[in-house]
């Protein structure tokens, strides 16, 4: 996730895009992108959710990532994963989830775009197919971003990935009211050193 540098970035359009599709082809009244870190679950995009993240402890996709293989819960409240889970027994009352795991370059799994519906449900095997293919597009669209961030010969990041990252940090230094600090340091003559 660090590498991919998209945890807490803004909404952007290819993502709100997918989620829009696959709520409309699979009838779902639930639908994220979700990436999962060390305590958190976080929403690059989603639908029919009030907020934009969730502890992992009560997170599906964090059991989804463990497998590389697409997570399908008929029933929550029949599994004995999920029965107790504040997810299923309250708000917004998740019945059936199918999760396919997003695996970066490297064999990363980071997250997962997810399918939920309030009523228990089985998923065909042409809709999990759908989703599969969904799940590639979001997987092409984050990879895309991790080549436009950095200079493929020096692995600096762009100007804009620069711009986004601190932008990030001063938000999350704002919202955990923690201080922060910049360091930059300005090259001169870099050309002559890229060229060597």
């Amino acid at each position: 996730l660090q590498r991919a540098d998209i945890l807490d970035s803004s909404p952007e359009e290819p993502f709100e895009n997918i989620v829009r599709l696959v709520k409309a082809i699979l009838g779902v009244p639930i639908v994220a992108v979700s990436r999962v870190d060390s305590d958190r679950q976080w929403f690059k995009a989603s639908l029919g959710l009030g907020y934009g993240e969730t502890p992992r402890s009560m997170s599906f996709c964090s059991v989804a990532i463990q497998d590389s293989a697409p997570l399908i819960v008929p029933d929550a409240t029949a599994d004995s994963r999920f029965r107790d889970n504040p997810l299923v027994t309250s708000d917004p009352h998740i019945r059936s989830y199918a999760g396919i795991p997003l695996k970066l370059e490297g064999a990363f799994q980071v997250g997962s775009l997810c399918a939920i519906d309030r009523v228990p449900r089985e998923f065909t095997a042409g809709e999990i197919a759908v989703l599969e293919n969904f799940a590639s597009l979001v997987v092409q669209e984050i990879e895309l971003r991790n080549l436009a961030h950095r200079d493929t010969l020096t692995g600096a990041m762009s100007r804009r990935a620069f711009h986004e990252a601190v932008e990030r940090e001063v938000s999350r230094c704002g919202r955990y009211t923690h201080e922060s600090c910049l360091i930059v340091f300005d090259i001169d003559r870099f050309k002559r050193i890229n060229d060597t």
